[in-house]
Order: structure tokens, then sequence, then C-alpha cells
């Protein structure tokens, strides 16, 4: 089973809505050696939350057989949903939360959890990698450009 790294990073601070940049690095080894496959977007009105799923969820959209996946992120909400079992209760309840109310982000929380299902991942939260500033510098730009 191949090892894929996915690195994301996002501008959005915070719960209120906003338009934000964000983006994702993709490594692995191949054959000829070593690959990486990035991309910046833009997306208007939404969550910090939000952001940081979607980067996820573009990222793991680019994957196409199963994979040992590890997962670099600075949000503990996107790890939590998996480490802390959220998305395993969401689904026994019928996506519903504690409350009896829709989980938040749930389209998008249903979406991750079809794509990981094909893969073992692992999530490191808060780990400075080689691609930081660069990513940080991409999604600024990126940002400035819409602005």
């Amino acid at each position: 089973m191949d090892i894929v790294n996915i690195y994301t990073y996002t501008g959005a601070t915070g719960p209120r809505r906003q338009n934000a940049a964000f983006t994702y690095v993709i490594e692995t080894d191949t054959v000829k050696g070593p690959a990486t496959l990035s991309k910046t977007e833009y997306e208007e009105d939404i969550t910090e939350n939000q952001a940081e799923l979607r980067v996820l969820l573009a990222a793991l959209h680019r994957l196409r057989r199963p994979c040992m996946v590890n997962i670099y992120t600075d949000s503990w909400y996107v790890a939590a949903g998996y480490e802390k079992k959220w998305v395993e209760r969401w689904k026994e309840n019928g996506w519903k939360n504690a409350k009896g109310e829709p989980a938040a982000n749930r389209e998008e929380w249903q979406e991750m959890a079809e794509l990981l299902g094909t893969h073992v991942f692992q999530f490191f939260v808060g780990v400075k990698h080689s691609y930081y500033a660069w990513m940080q510098a991409e999604t600024q730009k990126r940002r400035e450009s819409y602005v």
C-alpha cells in the first residue's frame, strides 16, 4: 500500500463567515522518485471549519487507490472528528449531534467519511513541516488576488 502525506493550510480564522484561500500539498514516493502535487483554492463566504474540511476533501479527491495517508493539518476540529469518534457517532445517529440537531458541516463530514473509508489514515496536528511557509505564502497570494 502506498504511503501518501497530505499537508493542508487555510488562511481562514475564526467562526465568522469569510472569504478564504487554502492550499494542499500531496507527497508520495513513486518508482521515479518523490512526487508532489499542490493546489491553492479560494472560496467565498465560508467558516474556518468549512475551509479546513474542504481543503482536505480537495486533496483526498486526488487519491486514486487505497493508501496509508498521513494528514498534516493545523485543524484540531478536523482531527477530532475522527480521533474523538464524532463521525462514528454522527453516522450511527443519522448525522445528528448529541442534541438531536443536524451535525455542523454535515455534507463535508459525510463526503470525508466516504473518501477516508478506503484508506488507512492518521492525523498530525500542528506539526510544522518543510512546506508550511510556502503554503502560507501561496494562500496569502491567492487571497490577495481576489480582494
